[in-house]
């Protein structure tokens, strides 16, 4: 394994692209037993920074996320996407890679996300509270929470 990277998507190259996407295709489309269009606008829109872990190659990888503008109000952010492979599961890989995006972020940005239920603690360690009742995204429960500006 590689340190954590980060980039937007124009800076990325295609092993890269293709690392990511099939990552985020192994935890959410086929473990998760979910299929929904992982690939969205979001991930090509000129602010959104995808950040991830190479694994063996280039073309793998083992943890990734996305930060993105909130759409819906102007100064706040996203975080998106998250997800590690399963043998990477366990390590603190997941903890070392939401800290670098909440790092980037800063403490005094407002920042939400759309976490599956179960997850819910482990973004509670970053500062975030529910904001919000559970939902039924895709199959999955999931609950909106959000930090507040420092």
């Amino acid at each position: 394994m590689t340190g954590i990277k980060r980039g937007k998507f124009a800076e990325l190259d295609g092993a890269t692209v293709f690392a990511i996407a099939r990552l985020r295709q192994e935890v959410f489309v086929v473990e998760q037993e979910c299929a929904y269009p992982d690939l969205d606008d979001y991930d090509l829109d000129a602010e959104t920074v995808h950040f991830w872990v190479e694994g063996e190659s280039p073309a793998e990888a083992v943890a990734t996320l996305r930060v993105l503008r909130d759409r819906t109000s102007g100064d706040a952010w996203k975080i998106g996407r998250v997800c590690t492979a399963l043998s990477a599961r366990g390590t603190g890989l997941s903890a070392k890679v939401f800290g670098a995006a909440m790092d980037f972020l800063g403490p005094e940005a407002e920042v939400t996300l759309g976490a599956q239920t179960y997850a819910a603690g482990f973004y509670r360690r970053f500062g975030f509270t529910e904001a919000g009742e559970e939902y039924d995204e895709d199959g999955i429960m999931h609950i909106e929470m959000r930090r507040l500006r420092t």
